[in-house]
């Protein structure tokens, strides 16, 4: 039971890695094309980071004889209208990510599964960094209008600490 359950949210969190880099990558062409050099940025590093967390999982997936499966057929929401909606959809996918890891650590803890646990530790501590900078990112991003000159301030002046 244990196994079955713990394999099935494992991997799923390995999707969820694959499904962020892909969709980070996304929101960064978007930038791209609205002339957000920073933003950009920003997102194609978290792209990386997602992709670096999906490998790190892949790999202690296979130290603890689990077959890491990847489902290439996921498709991303790319309605992106706005600089502040993209940073609210990636707050969101943030916290999805949160919630999964979390149900996996409390998985983890019932079966008393202190390897799956500690590995876990890493990414909790990792989700609250990485909720933090987005949170702030988008309560910095209300004072600025939705106009491209404002929007470009704000890229130019308040992303570039956070690249």
């Amino acid at each position: 039971m244990f196994k079955n359950k713990i394999n099935k949210y494992l991997n799923y969190q390995l999707n969820l890695e694959y499904y962020s880099s892909k969709l980070y990558l996304e929101m960064s062409f978007w930038c791209d094309i609205k002339n957000l050099e920073n933003a950009k940025i920003f997102f194609k590093n978290s792209s990386n980071d997602e992709l670096k967390h999906m490998n790190k999982l892949s790999k202690f997936l296979c130290d603890i004889d689990i077959l890491p499966v990847i489902n290439s057929n996921i498709l991303l929401n790319k309605n992106f209208n706005s600089l502040q909606n993209i940073f609210k959809k990636a707050y969101i996918n943030e916290k999805k990510i949160t919630h999964n890891i979390n149900y996996i650590s409390d998985i983890a803890l019932k079966y008393k599964n202190y390897k799956i646990f500690h590995f876990l530790s890493w990414y909790i501590l990792k989700q609250i960094e990485e909720e933090k900078v987005l949170k702030t990112i988008i309560n910095n991003l209300v004072f600025y209008n939705n106009k491209q000159k404002d929007i470009l301030i704000f890229d130019n002046l308040f992303l570039s600490k956070y690249i």
